[in-house]
């Protein structure tokens, strides 16, 4: 019988007879998606034309509302200013960024300038110079200029036919769409939604964990097409995060414009050359007293928790990062407090990446303290589907309210007070912990120490509104610990906002 069968393959071999090629689901999805990015590309000047850029100058100009970045966490919200311009060239990997920024307490006017695998961050505010990171200024560093715009965003598909794939038709704004999607090389996966009757790029969607409501489509919109030389190019540009706007840009595209190697260079005369930024913070656990601790960079990185140990308990004041950062933090609690409960855990503002682990605390059985316009944030966030312990075993949170904008918590080992310093020009509630027989004060977002010693340059309204409010209040600091980076002395503090005295 063995030799028969084996006769028979041989057989069947030798007939030259071809095996019948069943086409699969994936091969069917790709073939689909590339017809449909096939009509894009010809609705947008067709490959040729796409392949001929060589060069792209692209104003962005604006409003923003960034997601649970606003001074408040309910509307109306007060919207920022952006205007950004940026020349790339894509044929020899050159770029020049020039950002100016407003809004939320911060004003930012930055550079980045990148060509020859080498580059510089320009901070034209503190007038210093920054070096970018070799393996920052690679390829992988211009992918992400790649997606503002429909035109880049066709010649990346086109560089990437093996990742397409077929998704299906959906609705967007009345009008049918055909959805593809496929990977760029930072491994962003990206779904193009094109228009089944103009062939025009709408929107992409990128995937993000948003704070309260888990994992969600970022929608960037484009409208408003006109003709640019042989391209579609639009003059609106939005950012949505479930459905509300997140930036509101015009824009202004120009293709291949002249360029030298000046273009690319910044005059940066009287500017400090500080050293890179740190590209991987170590997480370490910062001693400021006995029963006091900053733990850092284990939530995420450059994100802080202070844990306060009192009698017979714990108090944690932020919980940043992620539910799972927050199951790290709240793991090396239980080691630095062996045998205590973690009974409280306070927020200084409402804002994303300093809440992102409270429903980790909120299953560990904390009870949280904060103001009461921050209260239904909380609510929100404990009451989403999300796949943590919270999701896993749902508990209401339990609410400790700031009255007259104070909340002490004490026992007779320690002293803590949750202050209201607000408002502050980052957010209208805003918290401090302060520990009066430390002499520390702990605070989100309101002070930074640069992780590579480079000076502090002007403050920031929203730091010179919080020295203003040290100084009312009259707290006799000796130290300023943060949410974000390393804790500074009162010197360090002095020498940073004395411009705001």
């Amino acid at each position: 019988m063995l030799r028969t069968a084996i006769a028979v393959v041989l057989l069947s071999a030798a007939s030259g007879v071809p095996a019948e090629n069943i086409e699969t689901l994936t091969e069917r999805s790709q073939e689909q998606a590339r017809a449909v990015l096939d009509r894009a590309v010809e609705a947008n000047g067709g490959a040729e034309a796409l392949r001929d850029v060589k060069v792209v100058r692209l104003r962005l100009q604006g409003q923003v509302f960034p997601r649970l970045q606003m001074t408040t966490p309910a509307p109306p919200f007060e919207g920022g200013s952006f205007d950004e311009t940026l020349l790339f060239d894509l044929e020899n990997n050159r770029l020049r960024l020039d950002q100016k920024a407003g809004g939320f307490g911060f004003d930012g006017d930055n550079t980045i300038a990148i060509a020859g695998g080498a580059g510089n961050a320009y901070d034209n505010r503190a007038k210093t110079v920054t070096p970018i990171p070799a393996e920052q200024a690679s390829q992988q560093q211009f992918i992400q200029y790649h997606r503002r715009l429909p035109t880049l965003l066709l010649r990346s598909a086109l560089d990437r036919t093996n990742s397409l794939r077929y998704l299906g038709e959906d609705q967007f704004e009345g009008r049918r769409h055909e959805v593809v999607t496929f990977v760029m090389p930072d491994t962003q996966q990206i779904a193009l939604y094109v228009d089944a009757q103009t062939g025009l790029i709408s929107k992409y969607e990128l995937l993000f964990v948003d704070s309260l409501e888990g994992v969600e489509a970022s929608e960037i919109v484009f409208g408003d097409y006109r003709k640019v030389g042989n391209f579609q190019v639009p003059r609106r540009w939005s950012n949505r995060q479930l459905g509300e706007d997140q930036t509101r840009y015009t824009v202004q595209a120009e293709f291949n414009p002249p360029v030298t190697d000046e273009s690319f260079r910044v005059a940066a005369a009287g500017y400090q050359e500080v050293k890179p930024v740190p590209t991987s913070l170590e997480e370490k656990v910062d001693r400021l007293a006995d029963g006091v601790y900053v733990i850092q960079n284990v939530a995420g990185q450059n994100q802080n928790t202070l844990a306060v140990g009192f009698a017979d308990h714990v108090v944690a004041v932020e919980a940043p990062g992620s539910s799972e950062g927050a199951d790290a933090v709240i793991k090396r609690i239980h080691e630095l407090f062996p045998g205590k409960p973690i009974r409280y855990v306070a927020m200084t503002h409402h804002h994303g990446d300093h809440i992102g682990g409270m429903r980790s605390f909120i299953a560990e059985g904390a009870t949280v303290v904060t103001t009461a316009a921050n209260r239904p944030v909380i609510e929100t966030m404990a009451a989403s589907r999300q796949n943590d312990r919270l999701g896993r075993e749902p508990r209401a949170p339990a609410f400790l309210m700031l009255e007259d904008g104070r909340r002490v918590l004490k026992d007779g080992t320690r002293e803590l007070q949750l202050i209201d310093i607000g408002p502050n020009p980052h957010a209208k509630e805003m918290v401090i912990a302060w520990l009066p027989a430390e002499k520390v004060v702990f605070q989100g977002d309101l002070f930074f120490v640069p992780n590579n010693g480079a000076p502090f340059g002007p403050p920031q309204p929203s730091t010179a509104s919080f020295a203003a409010k040290l100084r009312e209040l009259g707290l006799p600091f000796e130290r300023v610990a943060s949410v974000h980076g390393d804790t500074a002395t009162a010197a360090q503090f002095r020498e940073a906002t004395a411009a705001a005295n």
